[in-house]
C-alpha cells in the first residue's frame, strides 16, 4: 500500500489522501510555500499555519511604462512637426508672389457748386465799385532798371498784390505764370487763364475777363496804375512790351470779388528781353 509522507509533519498518510491527517496540509500540487505549527492552549492540538507568499506589486512596472510610451509620443509629434514645417516651406518657395499693379492717381473731383453762389447768366451784372488810392507811396520809388529775372507767387486768397518785379519804359520782357488755385465752393484746379462760363459773372472782380484769371497791371510810384491786362489770355503771347512813359512795377491778383476763402497760387516768372 502506497503511501503519502506529509513533508511538514512526517506523517505517512494513504495515496488517496490530498490533505495530511496530522497537520492538514495539503499534499499534492503543494502551492502554499510554507506552514507553521501551532499548538492551541485550550486543546493541546497542533494547528498548521498556512503563510501565503506576497504576489510582487505591478505599480512601478505601470508607471515606466507609461514614462516611456508619453516619451515615444513626444518624439514622434515633434518630427511630425518637423516634417510638416519642411513642406510648407517648400511649398511658400515655389509660389511666385504676383507684381503689385499700380493704378493711376485720380485726380480729385471738382467741388459741388451751390446755387447761392453761381449767378445766373441772364442776371444784370454791374461791375463792383474799386476804391484806389491816388496818394503817391512812400515805400515805393520809380526803378531806374528793371528786373532782369524775377519770380514773384500770387496767392489766391487776396487781392492786389504788389511784385518786387520792376518794369521801366519800352522794356521787352517774357511773362509765364503756372500753377493752380481752388475759388471756394464753386471750382478747383483753375489755371491762370481762369473760368469762362457766364454763370460766375456776378464772383468777377472784372466782369470782363475770366472768373478766377490772373490780372495784371503796372504800378506807379504816384499811385496810379496802367491798363489792366490778363498774364495768360487764350490766343496771347508770353511777350511783353511797356509803353513809353512805363515804369513802375508789376501788381498782380486773381479775378475774384470774394477771394477769402480761396487757396493755392500761381508763381509768375520774369525776364527781360535783350
Amino acid at each position: 500500500m502506497s503511501v503519502k509522507k506529509c513533508k511538514n509533519c512526517g506523517y505517512e498518510n494513504d495515496s488517496t489522501m490530498n490533505f495530511c491527517l496530522e497537520c492538514g496540509i495539503q499534499l499534492v500540487g503543494n502551492p502554499l510555500s510554507a506552514a507553521k505549527t501551532e499548538i492551541l492552549p485550550a486543546t493541546g492540538q497542533s494547528v498548521a499555519t498556512v503563510v501565503v507568499p506576497k504576489k510582487k506589486s505591478r505599480k512601478y512596472f505601470w508607471i515606466f511604462g507609461g514614462l516611456v510610451s508619453l516619451l515615444i509620443l513626444l518624439l514622434l509629434g515633434f518630427i511630425a512637426t518637423l516634417y510638416l514645417a519642411r513642406r510648407s516651406g517648400q511649398n511658400n518657395a515655389s509660389v511666385k508672389t504676383p507684381t503689385p499693379m499700380i493704378s493711376p492717381t485720380r485726380k480729385p473731383s471738382p467741388m459741388p457748386r451751390k446755387s447761392a453762389d453761381i449767378g445766373s447768366s441772364n442776371a444784370s451784372v454791374e461791375p463792383p465799385e474799386i476804391e484806389e488810392t491816388t496818394a503817391p507811396d512812400p515805400n515805393f520809388t520809380p526803378p531806374a532798371k528793371p528786373t532782369a529775372q524775377g519770380v514773384f507767387n500770387v496767392k489766391a486768397d487776396k487781392n492786389w498784390q504788389l511784385s518786387n518785379l520792376d518794369v521801366v519804359p519800352n522794356e521787352k520782357f517774357v511773362l509765364l505764370a503756372v500753377g493752380s488755385v481752388n475759388l471756394e465752393e464753386i471750382e478747383k484746379d483753375v489755371s491762370p487763364e481762369g473760368v469762362a462760363d457766364k454763370k460766375y459773372q456776378t464772383r468777377r472782380l472784372f466782369p470782363e475777363f475770366p472768373f478766377g484769371a490772373l490780372l495784371m497791371r503796372t504800378r506807379y510810384a504816384d499811385g496810379k496804375y496802367s491798363k489792366i491786362s490778363a498774364v495768360a489770355a487764350k490766343n496771347s503771347t508770353s511777350i511783353w512790351q511797356n509803353a513809353p512813359d512805363e515804369r513802375g512795377r508789376l501788381e498782380f491778383c486773381i479775378n475774384d470779388n470774394a477771394p477769402d476763402g480761396n487757396d493755392g497760387e500761381f508763381i509768375v516768372s520774369l525776364a527781360i528781353i535783350e
